[in-house]
């Protein structure tokens, strides 16, 4: 069986914040304040470093799935359980598809 081609690279950070956009508001501000409030100071400045020159978060090794990713997710998590997030996101709402947008609109943060 032959795999289909592809001329576009797949892109994890937009997938990742139009899911993200399909959750209402108020929860959206909900957990990101409550994520940028709890991550480390360094990583918080490389997430407004990355998006400063425009580069994607999920380009940094860093917040790798099974790197800091994790942490972020269980963040998440502490303000929106995974069955939360599913009803209020729709299909592909969960925390793997999300945690990347999450971070982006902390970035876009006013400090």
């Amino acid at each position: 069986m032959e795999l289909p081609y592809c001329d576009e690279p797949f892109d994890m950070d937009s997938l990742s914040v139009k899911t993200w956009a399909r959750v209402p508001e108020p929860v959206r501000k909900k957990v990101e304040l409550h994520v940028a409030a709890h991550l480390p100071a360094e990583m918080l400045a490389t997430v407004r470093d990355l998006h400063a020159r425009g580069l994607p978060l999920s380009s940094n090794l860093a917040f790798f799935h099974f790197a800091a990713g994790m942490a972020v997710r269980n963040l998440c998590r502490e303000r929106l359980s995974d069955d939360e997030l599913a009803a209020c996101g729709g299909f592909g709402a969960d925390w793997d598809n999300c945690y990347i947008g999450v971070l982006a609109a902390i970035a876009a943060m006013r400090q």
